[in-house]
């Protein structure tokens, strides 16, 4: 039977989202993914023909996948906000609001200066852009200091990487990747990377995926419409 077959892995992830949302109920979880297998028998007896433990790994992905979906709808729901709100910062997003973070102007400028076209709207529409230079101050001082200076060196003094190679005394190239690492560290504390579509089906099925599954380590992210961070 099926509850006998995957009760440990239900209960294993049950247990995972209960540790990182902890206002919602393990057992709450557990049932929300019993209500999967009950919605999806097909495609469980399908991966079920497949060798090796391919069929676990694609249903315990589905699983984590249906398991974050309803943690964050219940925290969202407690909370007070909305998950459509959940704001992810991008990387040329970060780029273009640090100088302006750095030099800790207050002004909010156009978003034709961000890089936007078309619009003669301001980025502190709505009060985003207070929003996101608080989550990216808060987030500067989670840097070690040698990120949090060459980051500095980049976008508050203007230097290119042949310059910051001379002030740090290394090659272009090194000075290039300690850049990218920074901002890489930047953005994990501000709740990583907009979260990607996943196929939960196994190879050469050509199925979509149901349900609009997504999948990323980082279940968090700052809300920069309403200031919420979401960790």
């Amino acid at each position: 039977m099926v509850i006998e077959q995957y009760d440990n892995l239900v209960a294993n992830i049950a247990y995972e989202f209960g540790r990182k949302f902890q206002m919602v109920e393990a057992n709450d979880i557990r049932q929300e993914l019993w209500v999967w297998f009950l919605e999806h028998p097909n495609k469980v007896k399908t991966w079920e023909t497949l060798e090796g433990k391919q069929a676990t790994k694609l249903i315990a992905r589905s699983l984590r996948n249906a398991a974050k979906d309803y943690c964050q709808k219940e925290k969202a729901a407690r909370v007070g906000y909305r998950v459509e709100d959940n704001y992810y910062y991008d990387k040329e997003l970060v780029e273009m609001l640090l100088p302006a973070v750095l030099r800790g102007d207050m002004v909010a400028p156009a978003l034709t200066e961000m890089g936007y076209q078309s619009t003669k709207k301001v980025a502190s529409e709505g009060g985003n852009w207070f929003a996101m230079v608080g989550d990216i101050n808060r987030a500067l001082y989670k840097l070690a200091s040698e990120q949090y200076y060459v980051l500095c060196l980049r976008f508050q003094e203007g230097n290119d990487n042949a310059t910051m190679a001379k002030e740090l005394e290394i090659s272009e190239d090194a000075a290039r990747m300690r850049v990218n690492r920074a901002l890489n560290n930047l953005i994990n504390y501000l709740g990583g990377e907009r979260p990607v579509k996943e196929r939960d089906y196994a190879p050469g099925e050509g199925l979509e995926p149901e349900n609009g599954d997504v999948s990323n380590t980082n279940l968090s992210a700052a809300s920069a419409a309403q200031g919420i961070d979401n960790a």
